[in-house]
């Protein structure tokens, strides 16, 4: 797992990005939030949970790989 900025554990906003298999679509959505938006590429996912996390204060992004274990995760 690559870790850019500060600790994980610190407070903010966490976006996570994940691969759903059912709509074989990747999900971005927001801790403890009902619902997500949904994108037809990881690529696409990440560059709008990024957008996200930098309109908060302490965001924090997820990405997680299609086996759904971590990948990486971004501070802002």
């Amino acid at each position: 797992m690559v870790v850019r900025g500060q600790s994980p554990e610190a407070k903010g906003h966490f976006f996570h990005v994940t691969h759903n298999k059912a709509d074989n679509k990747w999900h971005v959505k927001e801790v403890k939030a009902k619902n997500f938006d949904t994108y037809d590429s990881k690529e696409e996912a990440i560059k709008r949970a990024e957008d996200q996390a930098r309109s908060m204060d302490q965001g924090h992004v997820v990405i997680h790989r299609e086996d759904g274990k971590f990948d990486t995760i971004e501070n802002f």
